[in-house]
């Protein structure tokens, strides 16, 4: 967040004298918003695989939902078979889903993208594969945070607007604010998603006993 600062501060600098910098600097700030928390949410879910994937865990041990993600590669094979192979294919899939065979070679990058563009949506559906049952967010209003940065981003990226008329509507108090409460959004986001991996989350209950 220390970029974020100094943004900040070369706002308050050119605030008083160039108005117009201001703005657009104001705009540009939803975007570095945008990558701080895309990243946040990433490197979250790839540290929670990456975990599972360094535990020496069979594939019957792990949360059913977080198959998901472990068997991409059959769940690809399924989708695409011929109808020659396809019954073949969905019953390999199915005796790999309660195979004890090591889950070791599953690529960990891997992310449930939904198409909703980091919204929060996007959190909701990482729960879900991940088995969480926490609230997504610290507090009901950061949704509408989210879904606020999302939407100028998106905005200012795809041409709809510019930085500056984004930037416009918001004083740097307000960009200040909405810095605190993103860094309070993604620090919720990498505790919360640690603590189930620590607690054991992403296992399955009647396999890993």
């Amino acid at each position: 967040m220390l970029s974020s600062e100094r943004l900040l501060a070369n706002v308050a600098t050119v605030e008083e004298t160039a108005q117009e910098s201001a703005a657009i600097m104001k705009g540009l700030c939803f975007i570095q918003m945008y990558g701080i928390y895309e990243y946040t949410v990433r490197s979250s879910v790839q540290a929670a695989l990456s975990s599972l994937k360094n535990g020496v865990l069979r594939i019957n041990q792990i949360r059913r939902e977080v198959l998901c993600l472990v068997l991409d590669p059959r769940w690809d094979a399924a989708a695409q078979a011929s109808p020659a192979r396809m019954w073949e294919c969905r019953m390999d899939l199915m005796n790999q889903a309660h195979s004890d065979e090591l889950a070791a070679s599953f690529n960990e990058t891997l992310f449930p993208l939904d198409g909703s563009h980091y919204r929060a949506r996007q959190l909701h559906t990482i729960w879900k594969v991940l088995g969480l049952v926490a609230p997504v967010v610290p507090e009901p209003r950061f949704l509408g945070r989210i879904e606020e940065m999302v939407e100028n981003r998106n905005a200012i990226a795809h041409g709809r607007r510019t930085p500056e008329d984004v930037g416009r509507s918001y004083s740097r108090l307000d960009i200040e604010e909405r810095f605190a409460d993103l860094k309070r959004i993604c620090d919720h986001i990498l505790v919360t998603l640690e603590a189930h991996c620590n607690a054991g989350g992403l296992l399955d209950e009647a396999g890993s006993t």
